[in-house]
């Protein structure tokens, strides 16, 4: 009975993988445990800048021809607006980072050097890889694994002030 269900199984994901490919559609990642960590708040005042860190743990494992862990960084104020974004591929044993310096270049920022601002920051992480037809869908054996920090510095003397980091790494992605 047991590989009778595991067969079914493969069936059902290898067929939404074909009919995703097929539709066009947008690449669909699935991932057995949660690849999302956000940081507490933490406050940002003019000159300083914040960093969000991913480093890819070696995993052993061999990874696709093609395939790469797919880390996406985030920064949001108090209120949950998105204050910026960036996605990075990232190789096993590498490290990527996303700066925010502050205050943010926009027309409207009133912002003096007093002037605190709280901001939290989140790191995902997937496994991708890319298709014949040049969209990406979940490979069938694989894993990555990236352990975050968020880190507070000054932009002009790189100093650090604050540093924020994710006791154990991100569960791997194991696709389906």
């Amino acid at each position: 009975m047991k590989p009778f269900l595991a067969a079914c199984c493969v069936s059902i994901v290898a067929c939404a993988a074909f009919l995703t490919v097929r539709a066009g559609a947008q690449p669909a990642i699935l991932a057995i445990s949660p690849q999302y960590v956000t940081f507490g708040m933490v406050g940002i005042i003019s000159g300083q800048t914040a960093r969000l860190n991913a480093f890819a743990l070696p995993t052993g494992g061999p990874i696709i021809a093609g395939a790469s862990c797919q880390v996406t960084f985030d920064f949001y104020d108090a209120t949950g607006k998105s204050l910026g974004t960036s996605s990075v591929p990232v190789a096993q044993g590498d490290a990527v980072n996303y700066d925010l310096p502050w205050p943010q270049p926009t027309p409207s920022t009133t912002s003096t050097a007093t002037t605190r601002t709280e901001i939290r920051g989140t790191v995902r992480a997937a496994l991708v890889i890319p298709s014949a037809v040049g969209t990406t869908v979940t490979p069938v054996s694989g894993s990555c694994s990236v352990l975050p920090t968020l880190e507070i510095f000054d932009t002009a003397t790189g100093q650090t002030s604050v540093v924020l980091q994710q006791t154990t790494a991100l569960p791997q992605v194991i696709p389906l």
